[in-house]
C-alpha cells in the first residue's frame, strides 16, 4: 500500500472528530449529574421554606455529588486539551505508557457503548519514542477500534505494551 498524505489527514480528522464528539457528549452527562443535583438543592430549599427540617447530612453528600462531578469534568477538560495539543507538536518524544494510557482514557465510552471492557496493564519500563504524537494517537485509535469490531464474546481488549530487549551475544 502507498503511503497518501490525504489518507492519512482524512483518518486523523476522523480521529479528532470521534474523540471530540465524545468528550462533549461526557462533558454534557456531567452537566446534567450536576443540573439534577441542583435540582435537589432547589427540592430542599422549598422544603424548609415549609417548614421541614433539611438534613445536614443529606446535603454533604449532594456536595460531595457535586464535587465529584466537578472533578470529573475537569479531568475530560484535560484530557481534551492533551488532544488538541498534541496535534500542535509534529514531532517530539513520545512515551508508549502514557499514550496507551491516554488511549483508554479518551476511548473509554466508545468501549462501554459497545459493552467492552478495556484491560489496561502498564509496562514498569518506560519506553520512549520520537514521532508525532497525534499520528501515534491516531494509528493506535484505528488498531483499537479494529479490535473492538473484532472482539470475541469475551468482549474484552488488552492495552498491553510489551518491551522486548535484545542482547547482543558477548564475543
Amino acid at each position: 500500500m502507498t503511503y497518501k498524505p490525504d489518507m492519512l489527514s482524512e483518518t486523523g480528522f476522523k480521529f479528532f472528530g470521534k474523540m471530540s464528539a465524545s468528550i462533549s457528549h461526557e462533558i454534557k452527562n456531567v452537566l446534567a449529574i450536576i443540573n439534577e443535583n441542583a435540582g435537589l438543592l432547589e427540592d430542599y430549599t422549598f422544603m424548609a421554606e415549609k417548614g421541614k427540617a433539611i438534613d445536614p447530612a443529606r446535603l454533604k453528600i449532594l456536595a460531595g455529588k457535586i464535587k465529584t462531578q466537578i472533578q470529573r469534568a475537569d479531568g475530560i477538560v484535560k484530557n481534551l486539551n492533551k488532544l488538541a495539543h498534541s496535534v500542535d507538536e509534529p514531532i517530539g518524544r513520545v512515551e508508549l505508557n502514557e499514550t496507551l494510557g491516554f488511549l483508554a482514557a479518551l476511548s473509554g465510552r466508545f468501549a462501554s457503548m459497545q459493552g467492552v471492557t478495556l484491560d489496561r496493564q502498564r509496562s514498569e519500563n518506560p519506553v520512549e519514542i520520537t514521532m508525532s504524537p497525534f499520528l501515534l494517537q491516531n494509528i493506535l485509535w484505528l488498531c483499537l477500534e479494529f479490535a473492538m469490531e473484532m472482539i470475541g464474546e469475551e468482549k474484552k481488549v488488552g492495552l498491553v505494551r510489551i518491551l522486548q530487549q535484545a542482547h547482543a551475544p558477548k564475543l
